[in-house]
This record gives C-alpha cells, sequence and structure tokens, in this order.
C-alpha cells in the first residue's frame, strides 16, 4: 500500500488512481455519520429475518455474507421451507441491479489500479459508500482506498447490528412500525444532492423519478429499482447529445 499517488502517463490522459491508508482513513471518518445511521436498519433486519423463520446464527451469517441490506430485506419475503431458490436467485439480482449503473460510474476513477484490488472493493460496495466515493472522486481525489474506508466502517456496524436484532426480535421490532424502512433512503438522498453539478443533472434525475413511479405504479415486484436506472441513462443520453 502506498501514500503517494500514481503518476499519470501523460499531460492529456485522465488521473491515475491510488489506493493510499490516508484515503482509507479518510473515507472512515466520512462514513462514521452514515454507519451510525445504518445501526437501526441492521437492528430491523436483524428481528425481521427471526421473525421470518430464520435462526439468529443464519440471519448474522447472511448479512456477514451477503452485505446486502435492500436485497436481504426482500429475499425475507420469500423464505419459507423448502427455499425457492430460484425466485430468491432472481429477486436479489433485480433489487441490485442498480450497482451495476453504481460500479459503471466508479470505473474512469479505477485507471491504474489492478483488478484483483477493484474487484473485492467493489463487492463489498453500498449504496452510502458509492455516493461518498464518487463524492470524493468528482472533488478530485482519485485515491480508490476511500471506498475501501467506507466498508470498513459499514460492514461491522451491519453484522453487528443484524445479531442485536435477532436477539431481541422476539420483540416484534418491525422496520415499517419504526419507520427504519425510510431512514437509508432518506440518508442516500442527502448524499446523492452532493452529487449535483448544475442544470444539465436535472433530466436524468427526473428520467429517475419517472421511471420509478412508473413501475411503482403498474409493474409487480421490485422493476422499480432497474426502471429508474435506466430511464435515467437514457435521459442522460439524450442529454448528452442534445
Amino acid at each position: 500500500m502506498s501514500d503517494s499517488a500514481v503518476p499519470t502517463d501523460s499531460a492529456t490522459s485522465p488521473p491515475a488512481a491510488s489506493f493510499t491508508r490516508a484515503g482509507v482513513w479518510h473515507g472512515m471518518k466520512l462514513t462514521l455519520p452514515y454507519s451510525i445511521s445504518a445501526l437501526p436498519f441492521g437492528l430491523a433486519f436483524g428481528a425481521a429475518a427471526v421473525a421470518a423463520g430464520m435462526t439468529p446464527g443464519a440471519a448474522v451469517l447472511m448479512s456477514a455474507l451477503a452485505f446486502a441490506g435492500s436485497a436481504q430485506f426482500a429475499v425475507l419475503s420469500l423464505w419459507a421451507s423448502p427455499l425457492p431458490v430460484l425466485a430468491i436467485a432472481l429477486t436479489t439480482l433485480l433489487v441490485n441491479a442498480r450497482h451495476i449503473v453504481m460500479g459503471a460510474a466508479l470505473q474512469p476513477f479505477t485507471r491504474g489500479l489492478p483488478g484483483r484490488l477493484v474487484l473485492p472493493l467493489a463487492g463489498g460496495m453500498t449504496d452510502g459508500g458509492f455516493a461518498i466515493t464518487l463524492q470524493t472522486m468528482m472533488r478530485g481525489q482519485r485515491d480508490f482506498g476511500v471506498l475501501a474506508g467506507t466498508i470498513i466502517m459499514q460492514w461491522p456496524v451491519w453484522v453487528g447490528g443484524t445479531a442485536l436484532g435477532a436477539v431481541i426480535g422476539a420483540t416484534g421490532l418491525a422496520a415499517k412500525a419504526w419507520g427504519l424502512d425510510v431512514l437509508i433512503a432518506a440518508v442516500f438522498a442527502t448524499a446523492v444532492i452532493g452529487l449535483y453539478r448544475g442544470r444539465g443533472d436535472i433530466l436524468p434525475w427526473l428520467g429517475a423519478v419517472a421511471g420509478t413511479l412508473a413501475a411503482l405504479l403498474w409493474l409487480p415486484g421490485n422493476w422499480y429499482i432497474l426502471m429508474g436506472a435506466l430511464c435515467a441513462g437514457l435521459a442522460g443520453l439524450l442529454r448528452r447529445h442534445d
């Protein structure tokens, strides 16, 4: 791990990315408030998982290995015996399809870094981690250690919250009853505001909202996630060629 940036190949090429301890520490500091706010979300999942029939150990193991909050909540509605493996896999893919767009948005900022470093970090990326990392990159800091810092801060909180929620699951803690299902969405929406660069961003945002609302009204399940991303991408393409 180096504490200095990788030099660029030429004056005209995009700045090369680096991965430093300072970047990891910076990412951890930026993620601290978000991590604290994610604790109730983990509590809610742990309680909901036990109520759906999981053992506390299975709930904690899912959080530790999957580390995918929204997808884990979606899977709970399908949890039964025997497990509908195909339905669970398709639901998880649909809910997490947004990560394809998120990964593509960060890819230009990984130039010069080896895939053996980038791919594991991308696998641990969360919504909040993506927003924090992208904001940092857009401000000119090409240090991918920031993304590692977001993961280091969020993973223990998510797994620990799940464990605590599973233990107290018998109390009937419910995400919607406590309003916890809105918490992460609100935090991420606040982070997205920081990505605003001017009027050119308005059309893709409106496209995302229109696609999401249309899917919520007329399509079953979690199609709104994918439709919102697709409509935002199409709107961005139209803006670029306008």
